[in-house]
């Protein structure tokens, strides 16, 4: 048995090797530059890994041996998952490694964003070059999307006597109920949070999900947070809400482009903080992604039940 990683960006793949190779399996680390590399290494794999590298329809028709495909990280945007489902071939990712670090990012940003944090680090001893701003107690955190990171970040927020309301096609009142999350239609969790947090996976029907339609909706003055993926938001619309006035700011781990360009159109914004795609990130979770990962291909190797198998995009 072989298993191929397309491509990484992490210090080290011990776990990987350490779960390989207690299961006796074959384990070859690349990286591959381009498409016809990717094809060449995955051609006879029984197992494919990726990073950031695309396994598209090309690629999945051009598999002999493939019996499961794994996206080491959350969203599986990168992966035709459909394609691999017509061929049988099953998709999984890891949903649970870093659902502390980045629901604590969330209140990080929150925090930082509401009280200026950025503008108080510059070093001026005034107070008031925050003005205006406000407590966050009772004020209500909108959460798009309400999945385990989110549902996380409810159970935090409750912490500042925050009004929890959240939209999800996905979940029931029932569901979320126990998290202090009051589900409304999308439109109204828009208009009535004064901090809107997304954790929204990325697909054909959310990218660019918020834009000047969905920022018009929104709160004036309110805050946006995305930990999630950049391409959710269009930037340029972000960029003229924020400007305008109609936003108080925003916060983001994740963009549109990654790295961020020079000529990024949300740099330089004294009311945007950026940060470079970091909130998944411990040690910790680290290695748990890795180990999660090798372990879920081991399982789809030996035709054992799945634990996080993905059916759709």
């Amino acid at each position: 048995m072989k298993v191929v990683l397309t491509d990484y960006a992490y210090d080290t793949l011990q776990p990987f090797s350490d779960v390989y190779q207690a299961a006796g399996v074959e384990f070859i680390p690349l990286q591959c530059k381009s498409k016809q590399e990717v094809l060449q290494a995955t051609e006879y794999a029984d197992g494919v890994m990726t990073h950031y590298a695309h396994i598209d329809r090309e690629v999945i028709d051009n598999l002999k041996n493939c019996k499961i495909i794994i996206r080491s990280a959350v969203g599986v945007e990168n992966i035709d998952v459909e394609a691999a489902n017509q061929r049988g071939i099953s998709v999984a990712n890891v949903p649970d490694y870093c659902i502390e670090e980045v629901s604590d990012y969330v209140i990080l940003l929150l925090l930082a964003s509401a009280k200026k944090f950025c503008v108080l680090e510059r070093g001026e001893w005034d107070y008031a070059i925050t003005k205006p701003s406000d407590t966050i107690h009772g004020k209500t955190l909108g959460l798009v999307g309400c999945g385990n990171i989110a549902r996380a970040v409810a159970r935090k927020a409750k912490v500042f006597d925050m009004d929890i309301i959240g939209c999800d096609p996905g979940v029931t009142e029932q569901e979320v109920a126990k998290y202090g999350i009051h589900l409304l239609p999308q439109e109204k969790v828009l208009q009535d949070s004064d901090f809107l947090s997304l954790h929204a996976p990325l697909n054909r029907y959310t990218k660019h999900m918020i834009n000047r339609e969905t920022l018009s909706q929104m709160k004036p003055g309110a805050i946006l947070i995305n930990t999630a993926r950049g391409p959710l938001v269009d930037e340029q619309a972000l960029r003229e809400a924020v400007l305008s006035g109609h936003l108080a700011g925003a916060a983001l781990d994740v963009l549109n482009e990654e790295p961020v360009r020079p000529d990024a159109p949300l740099l330089g914004q004294e009311q945007i903080i950026l940060t470079p795609h970091c909130a998944w990130y411990s040690e910790t979770a680290m290695h748990t992604l890795l180990k999660s990962a090798a372990e879920e291909v081991v399982r789809a190797l030996r035709g054992e039940p799945l634990f996080h198998p993905v059916s759709h995009n």
